[in-house]
């Protein structure tokens, strides 16, 4: 236990000298730019900012039970501009017309080793430097998991997302560097939920690498491993699922997802970096990602008691077609549960042990950047003995706009 004890701790003194090498090097980087760059006239943009608005329903057991008018996706993101490679981003959740949160706010400098050492410049290495609070590159469905940018309105129902503070590198890589264009990112976070400080030594880690094998196909794969997080909750969510498992003190949560997209009839966008569904230009596309997820806690209080982790599986699959060009169609099929029939937590705010999600929709575009669109999505759950299924499925009709 003491060999242990003493290589956690090696451990966590390399992640700190990490993100403070990192920190160093991104200060040194910015000033020599700051001196050695043209004088650059600051620019501001609106550009990734969205809304939606119109009526929802739902069963009884739903969130909206009697039906409503809703804005449930309103963001205002500004984008500042200080020099040709270096941009302050902040977005503002205003979902409702209330005042939410700050989603992003984090810092990006493009080009910042070769603005250090000339050697940079056609390397193999010259990631683009992020840091602050922003989207965890954690799969792919999490960065079109919006009314606005996704083909159909609801998620699937094993989502996984998180916004953390964080330190991230990453990087795009063409055919004639790497024989097929190849991306990749690494990202050290917190973990725990909420803003500010972390609650333990230990860093969340993320890698992701992804690869475009031929012009039509894109896969990618991801791998997150929070760290310990004590008794806080966790950042990165799957089927909305963030709480710590029922009387652990501690714990850490880890997930790996494999991603696959094919397009038909591919447009002019890039396959490496898929834009959202909703705006694709291919004729139709397909695409699939399976995760698999632990979630291991221990009680160290007395009395102790025994913890069940939560190991389970999630899927999608899901269709988009473009019969026109300003008519898109989507399907979609989910899943997410556990492993184990005697764990039941909650999944998508359901008390379960697995959850399917079948969700049909179209849409419609009035201009390129202004949208109408239906979904009917369909929840079905395994619940515990004695308990009723809830009535949840819904219906929504949105307009919506991206900036």
């Amino acid at each position: 236990m003491d060999a242990v004890r003493r290589l956690r701790g090696g451990e966590r003194k390399i992640l700190k000298a990490a993100v403070l090498s990192a920190a160093i090097v991104l200060s040194c980087g910015c000033l020599m730019r700051a001196y050695g760059q043209e004088e650059f006239k600051p620019v501001i943009d609106f550009k990734g900012s969205r809304f939606a608005a119109g009526y929802m329903d739902s069963g009884n057991d739903g969130s909206f039970p009697d039906g409503s008018f809703q804005m449930p996706d309103v963001k205002l993101r500004v984008n500042w501009s200080v020099s040709p490679d270096v941009k302050v981003v902040s977005r503002l959740n205003l979902n409702n017309a209330a005042f939410n949160s700050v989603d992003f706010l984090y810092l990006e400098y493009a080009n910042m080793f070769p603005a250090i050492s000339d050697a940079f410049k056609d390397s193999f290495f010259n990631p683009t430097v992020r840091l602050g609070r922003f989207k965890l590159d954690v799969g792919e469905e999490t960065f079109g998991n919006n009314p606005v940018e996704g083909a159909l309105v609801f998620n699937s129902a094993g989502i996984v997302s998180g916004d953390d503070e964080a330190f991230m590198l990453f990087q795009s890589l063409p055919a004639e560097k790497t024989g097929i264009p190849l991306k990749w990112s690494l990202t050290l976070s917190n973990g725990n939920k909420g803003t500010g400080a972390d609650n333990e030594q230990a860093k969340a880690l993320g890698l992701k690498i992804g690869v475009n094998p031929i012009n039509s196909l894109y896969l990618s794969a991801t791998y997150y491993n929070s760290g310990d997080l004590g008794s806080s909750g966790a950042e990165v969510s799957y089927s909305a699922l963030t709480a710590v498992p029922a009387n652990a003190t501690e714990w850490s949560r880890s997930i790996m997802e494999f991603d696959i997209r094919y397009d038909i009839s591919p447009g002019k966008e890039k396959r490496l970096e898929p834009g959202p569904p909703a705006y694709s230009d291919s004729k139709a596309f397909f695409r699939f990602g399976y995760g698999i997820f632990d979630d291991s806690g221990s009680d160290k209080l007395a009395p102790i008691v025994d913890i069940a982790d939560r190991k389970g599986k999630y899927f999608f699959i899901e269709g988009v077609y473009n019969p026109a060009p300003k008519i898109y169609t989507a399907v979609r099929y989910s899943f997410s549960g556990f492993d184990e029939s005697s764990v039941f937590d909650s999944i998508n705010g359901v008390t379960a042990n697995s959850y399917t999600r079948l969700s049909f929709g179209i849409g419609y575009r009035l201009t390129d950047n202004v949208h109408v669109k239906t979904e009917f999505t369909m929840n079905s759950e395994d619940v515990p003995a004695g308990a009723e299924e809830p009535e949840n499925n819904q219906l929504s009709m949105l307009f919506t706009v991206k900036f």
